[in-house]
């Protein structure tokens, strides 16, 4: 038994030292950081709010024009009678002041910009716009409507992309798809970028053989009209968005 006492001491005295070694490392060694994870909505909240957390943005995403429509929007305030119709911001989720949801607006920056304006003049529509998006983006936001019966009820859809990115055929077919018989109405965008007439010509084509599709013809209303643009001839200004909006007004209201 004396025999035996050095080694279980010898024994207590590694453990020891390796519980206080594992512990130094502890403090020292950063823990992973867990990913977040998704809190569902409350039972009876509005699920579409789920659409404005989309991956972050890519930097060809932020394109430099679309960052100067934000600085250029501050502009507005001096020219908007209110300035409640401009937003500083890089995306919008604005829901009805009038319910049910009559009237769906997905856009980018222009939608975004201006989505008090809109919201103003359409009191019944539920307003999702980011700057930068892109048409293939309209996809996956559908989706979430639907699953979250946002879309339910809902017959007319006002769709303002096309101008951060070619539009390919296919994605306009999905679209088209998932919406079904709604009304569909396609701002048809005006920019001096590369793929413009590309875009122009597919929702012209699109209009042309699909009965529920028409065409807000924002490049022919603002053909020679540089006044209704900031800088970078993307944007509308206050003079401008008031053109886009009379148009889409009128649109609806013949349809």
């Amino acid at each position: 038994m004396i025999a035996r006492m050095p080694l279980l001491l010898f024994l207590r005295l590694l453990l020891s030292a390796t519980l206080l070694t594992m512990a130094s490392c502890a403090q020292q060694t950063p823990l992973p950081q867990s990913t977040p994870v998704p809190i569902p909505p409350a039972k009876g909240s509005v699920c579409p709010q789920a659409t404005i957390q989309p991956p972050p943005p890519t930097l060809d995403q932020k394109r430099y024009l679309d960052r100067m429509a934000i600085i250029d929007a501050q502009k507005d305030f001096t020219q908007a009678p209110e300035p409640g119709y401009v937003l500083d911001a890089d995306s919008v989720v604005r829901f009805p002041r009038i319910e049910p949801i009559g009237i769906i607006f997905i856009g980018d920056s222009i939608l975004t910009g201006w989505s008090g304006y809109f919201a103003k003049v359409f009191p019944n529509a539920f307003l999702d716009g980011r700057v930068g998006r892109q048409f293939s983006a309209i996809l996956p936001i559908w989706k979430v409507l639907t699953e979250c019966h946002t879309t339910q009820g809902v017959r007319t859809v006002v769709v303002e992309l096309g101008t951060n990115g070619e539009v390919s055929p296919a994605d306009m077919d999905a679209f088209l798809h998932m919406a079904g018989d709604r009304q569909i109405f396609l701002v048809v965008p005006e920019m001096p970028r590369p793929w413009a007439a590309e875009v122009q010509n597919l929702y012209l084509k699109t209009a042309a053989t699909h009965r529920n599709v028409h065409l807000i013809r924002w490049d022919l209303l603002s053909k020679d009209h540089p006044d209704y643009y900031w800088s970078d001839r993307v944007h509308p200004n206050w003079l401008g968005i008031q053109v886009m909006v009379r148009a889409i007004a009128t649109a609806l209201s013949k349809n």
